[in-house]
């Protein structure tokens, strides 16, 4: 749901609340004040890199430390494959009532090797320090499958992690508390320098901005985000990958999660014809609900608006 788990009291997988539930879809409204703009985006060019991780590495400390082997203020991150060696996470979980519907369940823990299934991460700062935000999903020795919103704490397992790294070059993600939610979220925010002002003046439009990121704010309805985030940025056909957040509950082409809140563990997909009057999309996802079930789909399109936030990396792409 968010980059800081725990913000209201937790509850257990099986805790049923004490209020009314609405179905999978509908749109919570937060008890904070209703921010604005309600879609912050950050044009920016970036490179990408295949990062090998090492068995019993520490997942945290290796992604944050990227920020400085890279030299840069932010990352977009796809998990390739994989194992983990011990897993430490929450997932979504009924809130303490209407007004905090949502909110997170107690730690958990999961030790020995589990295979990876999917993992997304935004990596920036937060007070000052590198922070990580980062949902996975795995195969347990067992052939359970898991996942959820990792802790400090996770380890790399046996057979290694491979990583596919996006480096913003001229933005920063900044985890902030949001008083429309009571969570922390990242934002993303444009580094002005010197280097970055004067690469950006010489190049061209399409050089200069080869990517966007964005922080979508609570009951926009995520596919609409993403082609205005398009169009915004002049992108007709456009790729949306390392993408993570949150929706009220999962509706998909074929089933559903259910509501308040389901974490994404991936968002990947494809825009065409974002600038004219009837844009193409297919979102395919997979998302742990509130009882740690894991569920994979293709997302209807108009039916799944934002739970507490979204972290989109949308890139253009060619059409042949």
């Amino acid at each position: 749901m968010t980059n800081d788990a725990q913000p209201h009291e937790t509850t257990s997988a099986h805790d049923f609340p004490g209020f009314r539930l609405g179905e999978p879809g509908d749109v919570v409204i937060h008890a904070g004040p209703r921010q604005s703009p309600r879609i912050v985006s950050v044009p920016t060019r970036h490179s990408e890199h295949l990062i090998d991780l090492l068995a019993g590495d520490d997942l945290f400390d290796s992604v944050t430390g990227l920020l400085e082997t890279l030299d840069v203020s932010g990352l977009m991150v796809d998990f390739v494959e994989g194992e983990f060696g011990r897993i430490v996470y929450v997932y979504p979980a009924y809130g303490p009532d209407a007004e905090h519907p949502m909110s997170f369940t107690a730690e958990f823990h999961h030790e020995g090797p589990a295979v990876l299934r999917h993992a997304s991460a935004t990596v920036g700062a937060k007070d000052g320090e590198p922070f990580a935000h980062i949902h996975a999903s795995w195969l347990t020795e067992d052939g359970l499958a898991e996942g959820g919103h990792l802790l400090p704490g996770t380890l790399i397992g046996p057979g290694g992690m491979r990583l596919r790294v996006v480096a913003l070059t001229d933005a920063q993600q900044l985890s902030e508390a949001d008083p429309e939610t009571g969570f922390f979220a990242f934002a993303p925010t444009a580094l002005h320098s010197p280097a970055t002002e004067s690469a950006q003046a010489s190049a061209s439009a399409s050089a200069s901005t080869d990517a966007v990121i964005s922080r979508v704010r609570p009951g926009e309805l995520i596919d609409e985000a993403i082609v205005a985030i398009c169009r915004e940025a002049r992108f007709d056909s456009a790729k949306v990958r390392a993408s993570l957040g949150s929706t009220t509950g999962a509706v998909f082409d074929s089933g559903t999660a259910p509501w308040p809140a389901v974490e994404f563990t991936h968002l990947t997909g494809s825009v065409r014809g974002a600038l004219g009057d009837d844009p193409h999309l297919r979102l395919d996802a997979e998302v742990v609900d509130v009882a740690g079930e894991v569920h994979v789909g293709q997302l209807a399109l108009g039916a799944n608006p934002v739970a507490v936030t979204f972290e989109l990396l949308v890139l253009p792409m060619t059409c042949p």
